[in-house]
């Protein structure tokens, strides 16, 4: 009798710790993540060997490690379980950044897309294997003949419990496109919202974490189109002070959407950790130091802050 006792307090404690396991997601624009060397067909001088930035390995080397710091900062308790990085030029870079820096021992693998982009860059997802178990992944061409912009980046893998989980990571053309750039945004979160329908149509209960550099705001139509028609969330709409500051003014334009019937949402938040900001002498407070500011060398790790958001699953 003491022994069937026993027996079932030791599956109910395993039951309560398997039930508060947390889920802990990162993303991060990590401003012109380059390697030393050309790629060919690829508009990236400015930042190789003897280009007009002075881009080396000492410098790409000192980025690496400050990113490699803040992932580990993002969460003192645990290794975040996925990372999504914008702005990452090559498989260089990302096995520099993976086996090269203190990430090496945590063990964490990585997935990327190989885009049309004109500089080159692209995104990746960093996942540890230990909490996450991709079993399919694809880069989304945006459908522009005219315009060559970055993939979407699709990866479904298995999480504790065996669920599946649809992670995206998204980096939309920048603002300075004008209408132009608005428009190919706007396609390309159209073209990502009839990819999610048909994700959602064949999960039983379908996750979905959509994170990355939206190069727009949480009240802009790209986001009021996929939250609207998703019932996505966007988990950093209210948070304080932005993840990107231009002329003195703070806004969010990096950003993590869910819809989730397996992660229960604890909190998000912007990470500004006193390496990552420095004085803003022209407009008062704080800003992003970054790597440069025009031409000139500031040594810090990039223009955005990195956005953190904690699950519970359930």
């Amino acid at each position: 009798m003491k022994r069937d006792v026993l027996l079932i307090f030791v599956v109910l404690m395993c039951c309560q710790m398997r039930a508060q396991q947390t889920f802990t997601i990162l993303s991060y624009n990590i401003e012109n993540a380059f390697d030393t060397i050309h790629d060919e067909g690829k508009d990236d001088y400015e930042y190789c060997d003897g280009g007009e930035r002075k881009w080396n390995q000492n410098k790409l080397f000192q980025k690496l490690k400050g990113i490699s710091k803040v992932i580990a900062a993002a969460d003192e308790k645990r290794p975040v379980d996925l990372i999504s990085l914008c702005e990452v030029e090559n498989d260089t870079v990302m096995q520099y950044l993976t086996r090269r820096t203190s990430l090496k021992n945590l063990g964490y693998h990585y997935i990327m897309t190989n885009s049309l982009d004109e500089r080159g860059i692209d995104v990746a997802l960093l996942y540890s294997p230990f909490t996450f178990h991709p079993i399919e992944k694809e880069s989304i061409r945006p459908h522009s003949k005219k315009d060559k912009t970055r993939d979407i980046l699709h990866v479904a893998g298995t999480i504790a419990g065996g669920d599946t989980v649809d992670v995206y990571v998204i980096h939309l053309p920048s603002k300075r496109g004008g209408a132009e750039g608005q428009k190919l945004s706007m396609n390309i979160c159209q073209q990502l919202q009839a990819h999610t329908d048909s994700v959602r149509t064949k999960r039983q209960h379908p996750n979905l974490l959509i994170m990355g550099d939206f190069n727009a705001e949480t009240n802009s139509q790209q986001l009021k189109l996929l939250t609207r028609s998703h019932h996505l969330i966007d988990r950093t709409a209210k948070l304080q002070p932005g993840t990107y500051k231009y002329q003195g003014e703070w806004s969010i334009l990096d950003h993590i959407l869910t819809h989730t019937t397996t992660l229960s949402h604890q909190q998000t938040r912007i990470l500004t950790l006193p390496f990552l900001v420095e004085a803003d002498p022209t407009h008062g407070g704080e800003k992003p130091k970054r790597t440069y500011l025009g031409p000139a060398y500031k040594g810090g790790i990039s223009d955005h802050l990195p956005v953190v958001a904690t699950f519970q699953i359930k």
